[in-house]
């Protein structure tokens, strides 16, 4: 099951530049996997999958590379906070929530969202940031900065995945020295090799989709995940 979710979610990622935190985290949660072992094994795969996009992409320019530097150290706090209320967090309600609230903004209140991202560039990066860092599905905000911000598919996944490289980076980093080991097992190396084959399929796919239509569908799938977290959470 999870070799699949591994495959599936590096295809969507691939293609739309979010998937395997942003589904991952929600959908393993559901499975029960607790919240660090989520991490180990959907952190180094989102890296590598980030790492083929931007690779494999024009690069981006400058000033934004800058404005996602600021950015950087809010993915730090977030994972402070993580690290000292650990045991206190219901992790299901927030993504869950976090994941619906990103989603309604975006559909009901498009207009002054869109005004608001693009007047302030910065600070709605580093709000991203300080969520990634504390729920590991930064990717519905980042999503929503660059769909708003670019006007072309190519523009909007290189965005994303550059965004999300770093910020991943930051977040594994950093919870490897906290925890004091590394949050990598052998076995995962599998996990790895799924990914870097969902990538080449999905840049594949990528190619030949519209993107507007299937970034639709991803957001309807996020949608869908935050919903259930939510509700099995209120039960």
């Amino acid at each position: 099951m999870l070799e699949i979710i591994i495959l599936i979610l590096s295809i969507f990622q691939s293609i739309f530049g979010v998937g395997l935190l942003v589904i991952g985290t929600p959908l393993l949660l559901l499975l029960d996997y607790d919240f660090l072992l989520i991490l180990q094994i959907l952190l180094p795969c989102s890296i590598l999958v980030s790492i083929f996009q931007i690779f494999n992409s024009k690069p981006i320019l400058k000033n934004e590379k800058k404005n996602i530097y600021i950015a950087l150290p809010f993915v730090f706090m977030g994972i402070l906070i993580l690290y000292f209320f650990n045991s206190t967090i219901n992790f299901k309600l927030i993504v869950g929530s976090a994941i619906l609230l990103s989603l309604l903004i975006k559909f009901f209140l498009k207009e002054k969202l869109s005004f608001f991202i693009v007047k302030n560039k910065i600070i709605t990066l580093c709000f991203a940031g300080l969520f990634h860092g504390l729920t590991n599905t930064g990717g519905t905000i980042i999503s929503i900065i660059f769909q708003e911000l670019k006007k072309t598919k190519a523009n909007i996944q290189v965005n994303i995945a550059y965004t999300y490289f770093y910020f991943a980076t930051i977040q594994y980093i950093s919870l490897n020295f906290f925890y004091g080991k590394i949050l990598f097992k052998y076995e995962n190396l599998t996990l790895l090799l799924l990914a870097s084959f969902g990538y080449f399929l999905g840049a594949k796919i990528f190619k030949k989709l519209q993107f507007n239509s299937f970034i639709n569908s991803l957001n309807f799938v996020i949608f869908f995940s935050g919903l259930y977290l939510v509700f099995s959470e209120l039960k």
